[in-house]
């Protein structure tokens, strides 16, 4: 790294002046925050040797309402700007670029907009777009019209078809809060804060959206998108310098410094506690009674007293972390509740800290409320020992030096943690550097009684409290569509001729707008070319070692002291009726007691001295074979080098003497899944579709879907229902034997050399030598289900629709042909028509090539019928070669883009290993990738019409969405026999 640009606090580089310089060690990182003198624009970089290089821009955006400006404005803000002006600069980005992550985020009080690459003139290439994008959007009313909101008629050109609301944000929050979860947050924090900005949605309540006038969203643009307003971010290996020159050219040039924006101020502190009752929707219809949720609130610190918010989070994971904890577990054994969890939120200028449990009985409230005060008074009286403060402090550094990035960069996770501290007036160095305010807590902690006074100030004693009760309402969103119908009719009637013109106006000038720029060119924006692809396709190598039965796959790479370790068994023959049994068992496995200790003890041990333990299958799908797998078993965990001893010791327990007879512990946890999946069933809709659409194809589709999909979540509900708890302990306690030590292990590691050496010379802890049993191979001669197309009803006012398609595997000649026609069937169809014309928030198209396997999706979408007619006239449209010699060659680099997105340090020995028990080997992933970049138009065209077209018909489809949609949409679904099915 680079140490000698900007090295001493108050050295001048142009108009930039380094303010603060430190050097976190435990990140390997180095932090310089830095002022742009003439318009007071604050700049933060993180540079150390990390090769995903990552920039984002970040504005207090501060909401006074519920109408969505932040979350509208961030979506127009992206759709053509003053240097690129075209329509959708973001999503043409996408595919011009080889980024490993792109994205805008709407968050309570601030708006970002992230991006990653290891390109640097891809890099800089994304930075001039966004740069123009928030400095410099066009704004364009028709823009607003399709993002935000407008009122259109049924029928676009007849104005006696009802009038309907439309939008992307608006369908996209009418998705967001048919959950539960969405709900009780948004209501428990409107009620703790009622005077602050967070008491408003940011991202838009769908009663208000309407509301939002275009002059407002350009006003809210004008407030908060001021250059001197905005917090340049930048992390990874590019120079420094040159990030300076890029925004002093392309941002901060002849800018006029604005003046700071007001604070967010403080909550006036309540003087008695508030108690509310509310409703939440679901799509449980049986055994209400004990679905109520009760909620506890506290409004506690000011983020800016950052001691005492580390010393509250600490205070949080002692109380709630596991089922062990000590307040967490008399909550759940009082049978009061199946679920209970705490959230403290971090990035709010006053802290929350807020307590839910679930799968109550109305009447419940009172005696958990009740039961939370009695406990934390004994807590408070009696004090914490000091071990249970040394658990959830490790448990905290782990979280803080894990170096993660499989699913977003991790520098996106570092400004997270930092810069929005920042924001707030916070030192970031605090919130990246550990050990200073970590030492300090722990000699504190060392006193029983040093959490006491913060249990007695901000719950015992704080005023400031709320209580929520929530009903569930199995009606609730039908009565809000009502609520919304009748709410259209009164506006219909009472609009004359000339607003009546105006819809029409507009709705003609928006489809017009669609088509003038379905085929726009977009030759303004800057791209990278098929000459910036790394030729070699990604490999991490394995080292493999043989100690008697145990094989041992090592893959050497820096993980900042941490081991990664997964044990793995080879799945025997089963029957088809174990196989639901196989998702139990590995769901509680790692939840349960070990040889001598109780499950509470085993969860103890685990929180103290591991970051974190669990038990999955995988499938193992061949890539010379598409119906062939070669399953097995894994149990994942990862240490810090300090506490390599606890891992494996606990890893030889696990697989030997596992704790199936915990009968009490296994009927709560199966009961807490079964409330934790219905909570989740909003958000989990749209996997549950694309698996169902596949399940009939290929064994490994349909045990996919057993395992993970609807099948599973009706099967857990059927059993929390009506539980033999002896009849599930004899299955779970059969199949451990079957499963546990069957065949020879893996031992699979990420790890650094000398970190690997250490647990070499600890004799691999004995686990070469685990008994070994040897029962019959797989087998997998199970049935598949018949094809047939599906819809299910669920409590929400939009639809999730997979239509699932059987095509060709790995190895097949066509196989890259149809990787690249998903981007084309996007770019060029999917995303115009059903995202910016239908109004749904996302759609797409998979192939996995492994599975041979095909499917169309749209989320959080208004529209069924027309989505469906979509997915075939995109199909029709790629075989017809209906895209040219650019869009092949920006569908290659966002193909190419996936294939090289970043792996973090933890994931490499298992993703190796995974192509090698996949037989996919670096001479067949580097051929699909050569024959990839060589597709002709001709090789896609013939793909796509032999595949896809000419069976087309025989799609599989699955939505699930709300009667009322159902009602509108299934009738004008022609020659497909969708009955609507209910999920309970």
């Amino acid at each position: 790294m680079s140490e000698e640009f900007l090295k001493k606090e108050g050295e001048k580089y142009g108009d930039f002046s380094l303010v603060t310089s430190h050097y976190i060690d435990e990140l390997q990182t180095h932090l310089r925050e830095i002022i742009h003198l003439p318009t007071g624009a604050q700049v933060m970089h993180l540079e150390n040797e990390d090769p995903e290089n990552v920039f984002c821009l970040s504005f207090k955006t501060l909401p006074s309402s519920s109408d969505g400006a932040p979350h509208i404005l961030e979506h127009t803000v992206l759709c053509g700007s003053r240097k690129f002006p075209v329509k959708d600069p973001f999503f043409a980005m996408n595919r011009r670029s080889l980024n490993t992550y792109m994205n805008a985020l709407t968050g309570s009080d601030f708006t970002c907009y992230p991006a990653a690459s290891q390109v640097e003139k891809d890099f800089y290439n994304l930075l001039e777009v966004y740069l123009d994008a928030v400095f410099h959007p066009e704004l364009k009313h028709l823009s607003f019209l399709q993002e935000g909101h407008r009122l259109e008629f049924a029928q676009p050109q007849n104005p006696k078809s009802p009038l309907e609301y439309k939008g992307i944000v608006y369908n996209e929050m009418k998705g967001a809060l048919s959950s539960a979860d969405s709900r009780i947050w948004h209501s428990l924090i409107s009620a703790l804060v009622p005077d602050l900005t967070y008491a408003h949605n940011s991202g838009g309540d769908p009663k208000e959206i309407p509301n939002l006038t275009y002059a407002q969203l350009v006003e809210f643009h004008e407030t908060f998108y001021h250059p001197s307003r905005c917090l340049f971010f930048f992390y990874g290996n590019f120079p420094l310098k040159k990030h300076l020159d890029f925004i002093a050219e392309n941002a901060l040039k002849n800018v006029t410094k604005a003046s700071p924006l007001d604070g967010i101020g403080h909550q006036k502190r309540f003087s008695s506690p508030i108690t509310l009752q509310k409703t939440y929707p679901t799509n449980e219809t049986e055994n209400l009674e004990t679905k109520h949720i009760h909620t506890f609130g506290w409004l506690t610190t000011p983020l800016l007293d950052q001691e005492e918010v580390l010393a509250l989070t600490i205070l949080d994971s002692i109380l709630m972390d596991t089922d062990a904890s000590l307040l967490k577990k008399p909550l759940l054994d009082s049978k009061l509740c199946i679920h209970a969890d705490c959230y403290i939120d971090t990035e709010m200028t006053e802290v929350p800290l807020t307590i839910i449990c679930r799968g109550c009985k109305e009447e419940d409230g009172k005696p958990l409320k009740e039961i939370l005060f009695d406990t934390l008074r004994t807590i408070a009286e009696e004090g914490i020992p000091f071990p249970l403060v040394e658990a959830s402090i490790h448990q905290l550094e782990f979280s803080r030096i894990e170096i993660l990035g499989d699913h977003s960069p991790f520098g996106l996770t570092l400004f997270m943690r930092s810069a929005l501290a920042k924001q707030h007036g916070c030192n970031p160095e605090a919130a990246l550097s550990l050990h200073t305010l970590f030492n300090k807590l722990l000699e504190k902690a060392k006193d029983p009684f040093f959490f006491t006074p913060l249990i007695e100030k901000y719950i015992l004693q704080n005023p400031h409290f709320v209580q929520i009760s929530f009903a569930p309402d199995p009606e609730l969103i039908v009565k809000e569509a009502k609520e919304e119908e009748k709410n259209l009719v009164k506006v219909k009637e009472s609009l004359n001729e000339k607003q009546i013109a105006k819809i029409l106006e507009e709705t003609d000038k928006l489809e017009k707008f669609h088509e003038s720029t379905e085929e726009q060119q977009l030759d303004c924006l800057p791209k990278v070319g098929l000459a910036d692809v790394p030729a070699e396709t990604r490999d991490f190598s394995l080292d493999i070692y043989k100690r008697e039965e145990l094989e041992i796959l090592h893959h050497d790479t820096f993980t900042n002291h941490i081991a990664y370790a997964d044990l793995i068994f080879p799945l025997p023959s089963l029957e088809e009726k174990e196989l639901f049994d196989v998702q139990l068992f590995t769901t509680l496995w790692t939840e349960l007691g070990v040889g001598e200790k109780s499950y509470l003890d085993t969860l103890e041990f685990v929180h103290a001295h591991t970051g974190g333990i669990g038990g999955h299958a995988s499938l193992h799908v061949q890539a010379s074979d598409s119906t062939l797998i070669t399953p097995t078993l894994e149990l994942h965990g990862k240490v810090l080098e300090r506490k390599i001893d606890y891992l494996f010791p606990l890893f030889e327990e696990l697989v030997t003497r596992p704790r199936f007879d915990e009968e009490e512990r296994i009927e709560d946890l199966i009961k807490k899944l079964a409330v934790s999946m219905q909570n989740r069933l909003p958000r989990s809709a749209m996997r549950y579709a694309s698996q169902l659409s596949l399940a009939s194809f290929s064994l490994p589709t349909h045990i996919n879907e057993l395992w993970h999909g609807l099948s599973f979540y009706k099967y857990i509900q059927s059993l929390a229902n009506d539980i033999d708890i002896k009849k599930v302990v004899e299955n779970l306690s059969a199949l451990s034997n079957k499963l546990l030590c069957n065949g020879s292990a893996d031992l699979v590691l990420s790890c650094d050399a000398p970190l690997f050496k250490t647990i070499d010379k600890k004799g691999f802890f004995d686990l070469q030598k685990l008994p070994t049993k040897q029962n019959p191979d797989w087998a997998g001669d199970f049935s598949l289900p018949s094809p047939k197309h599906q819809a299910y009803d669920i409590a929400s006012p939009v639809a999730f629709t997979a239509q699932g398609h059987r095509t060709v595997g790995y190895t097949h000649k066509d196989a890259p042909a149809l990787q690249v026609a998903t981007l084309l069937l996007e770019n060029k169809v999917l995303h115009h028509r059903i995202r910016e014309q239908g109004g749904a928030y996302g759609s797409g198209a998979n192939y996995n090539s492994l599975w041979g396997t095909f499917y169309f999706y749209a989320y959080r979408d208004p529209h069924i019928a027309r989505t469906l007619r979509t997915f075939q006239s995109s199909v029709d449209a790629i075989a017809a070669g209906d895209f040219d010699a650019n869009d092949l060659e920006e569908a290659k680099l966002g193909i190419i883009q996936h294939f090289d997105t970043p792996v973090s340090p933890g994931g490499r020995a298992l993703i190796s290993y995974t192509w090698l028990r996949d037989g996919k080997t670096r001479q067949m992933r580097q051929d699909f990738r050569d024959q990839l970049l060589s597709l002709t138009m001709q090789d896609v065209q013939e793909a796509v019409a032999t595949h896809l077209q000419a069976p087309f018909d025989d799609g599989v489809i699955v939505t699930f969405a709300g009667k009322e949609l159902f009602e509108k949409e299934l009738p004008l679904i022609e020659d497909k026999s969708l009955e609507i099915q209910s999920i309970s």
